[in-house]
């Protein structure tokens, strides 16, 4: 009894020694955070942002480019849903292909940012507030009407899940797969509300969420917390 008690205080030791490693490179700021959108309250201006951030994030890029994207279209006076159905498809799409997205993906989320901004706009208003009204604050119908009114698959829906559950708190604890993938691979805990056990509130559970999905684009960085994990 006394040597698997020791077990598991080394191993409890050894994750909070790879959560301080991974928090310190990479949990810095959230991705809202980095991209400077407002998480004081549940402004349409702020959830429509985070749904911008979240199809950018959704590609074959890293986060920083992703971040980086989103703060050039909110310089553009893209940062509403008014706005960007002005904009049009093909304008945000040159944009997204400046920043480095391929071809392929800068189209397909112009694309659904613009037919989202335009749904928005018609059915809720162009506040997602309403469309959570609508879903009762229920998580899945959340994540239902999400896909349903943005035409977006589920990696758009989880990243913006990660974000808007500091606002939505109905969300919480949540992890996307690719955040789950990493912590197993750290030997850290499972699932979302394992995961929200290691950090001491919620915001710095986003940080840490966050941080996981980053550690994935840093091939030295996460072989280096795979190491200190074993």
């Amino acid at each position: 009894m006394a040597a698997a008690a020791q077990g598991g205080q080394g191993r409890q030791g050894k994750r909070s020694e790879v959560v301080g490693a991974l928090m310190e490179r990479y949990g810095e700021r959230s991705f809202a955070e980095e991209a400077e959108i407002h998480l004081g309250k549940t402004t349409p201006h702020a959830l429509f942002q985070m749904f911008q951030l979240a199809a950018l994030t959704d590609a074959r890029v890293d986060p920083g480019t992703a971040v980086r994207a989103f703060v050039d279209l909110r310089g553009r006076r893209w940062g509403t849903a008014g706005q960007v159905r002005e904009a049009g498809a093909e304008q945000v799409a040159r944009v997204l292909e400046e920043a480095g997205y391929p071809a392929n993906d800068s189209e397909r989320i112009a694309t659904a940012m613009t037919d989202a901004a335009m749904h928005l706009l018609e059915d809720h208003g162009g506040d997602l507030n309403e469309l959570r009204d609508d879903a009762d604050h229920d998580p899945r119908r959340e994540r239902e009407l999400l896909r349903h009114f943005a035409g977006v698959g589920d990696g758009t829906v989880d990243a913006f899940c990660r974000e808007a559950q500091l606002l939505w708190e109905e969300l919480r604890p949540f992890a996307d797969k690719k955040a789950l993938d990493a912590a197993a691979r750290l030997d850290l805990e499972r699932d979302a509300a394992g995961l929200r056990s290691l950090v001491r509130d919620d915001r710095e559970f986003v940080r840490l969420v966050d941080a996981l999905v980053r550690v994935r684009h840093d091939k030295e960085g996460y072989r280096e917390l795979r190491e200190m994990a074993a």
